[in-house]
């Protein structure tokens, strides 16, 4: 099945090349003094790019007060914030610079990160229904966005990002086996759509032959296809892989314990619970279950 946590990042990492970094120099005798919020912001990027946040959050606070009117400078502060461990901070400036680009995608994007870590799930599902809105259609994007929905439980709008951004990109993107086991993954547990599913995962296999993740979508196609020789098989090549995800083991527990392998199977659920305590829990609200 894979994990149900997708990588929630900032949607921006303010990275630039640093000549102090390169020439044995300190930022600031590097760098002169800023005059104007642009140069306050890019002097705050060189800082969020050496994992300096502090100075990073100074600096940006500087051209926030120089310009109080331009939302990027509180998207990027809110970045800085997030990477310095202080998230509501972070949402303030987010729910700022907002206030003033109602349609700022990046913005959009990272708060519904940071409402989805908090469990928000309607204020998430909000910034993401309206990142949809304000992202173009074959915007790197809505890789992200489907990840995020089926993270917040929202399974037929992550396959319609999944499904834009595959349409929009050719065969041959690097992203391509993510997407294609990432559409699977979330209709394999809608339990729809499943022929289709099955097709995405085997797509992303032969794009990716060794990729646990993709093995354990498959085998959860297969689990829902009452087809428990195939979900077996798949799942025991997900955990020679990966034998740490939870849910590898507890699908092919079910699949073993619906073959009447009752030993076995217990025995493969009792090993996703040590992973995942709450594991039974949360397959059972998908209709996942022995």
């Amino acid at each position: 099945m894979g994990t149900l946590l997708p990588a929630l990042i900032p949607a921006l990492l303010l990275v630039m090349p640093i000549c102090a970094a390169t020439c044995g120099l300190q930022a600031d005798q590097a760098t002169p003094q800023p005059t104007d919020a642009a140069g306050f912001a890019r002097r705050a990027a060189a800082s969020a790019a050496r994992h300096d946040f502090e100075h990073a959050v100074a600096d940006l606070t500087r051209a926030c007060e120089l310009a109080p009117h331009q939302a990027d400078y509180f998207y990027e502060r809110a970045m800085a914030y997030w990477g310095n461990q202080q998230p509501d901070l972070a949402m303030a400036d987010l729910d700022h610079a907002l206030t003033l680009e109602p349609r700022a995608l990046p913005a959009l994007v990272a708060r519904a990160d940071l409402h989805l870590r908090h469990d928000e799930l309607a204020a998430a599902i909000a910034d993401l229904d309206a990142a949809d809105h304000a992202a173009p259609r074959q915007a790197d994007v809505r890789l992200h966005l489907a990840d995020q929905y089926l993270f917040a439980g929202q399974l037929p709008a992550a396959v319609s990002q999944a499904t834009l951004w595959i349409d929009t990109h050719p065969r041959e993107d690097a992203q391509m086996p993510r997407a294609r086991n990432l559409r699977c993954y979330a209709r394999a547990l809608s339990g729809k759509q499943l022929d289709e599913a099955l097709a995405d995962c085997n797509t992303a296999l032969r794009l990716e032959p060794d990729m646990a993740a993709f093995f354990d979508s498959r085998g959860l196609v297969y689990l829902r296809r009452r087809d428990y020789d195939r979900a077996i098989a798949d799942y025991d090549r997900a955990i020679d892989l990966h034998s740490k995800d939870p849910w590898s083991w507890y699908g092919r527990g079910v699949a073993r314990l619906r073959k009447g392998l009752r030993a076995d199977g217990q025995a493969d659920i009792s090993t996703a619970t040590a992973l995942q305590p709450r594991i039974a829990e949360e397959a059972a609200k998908r209709g996942i279950g022995p």
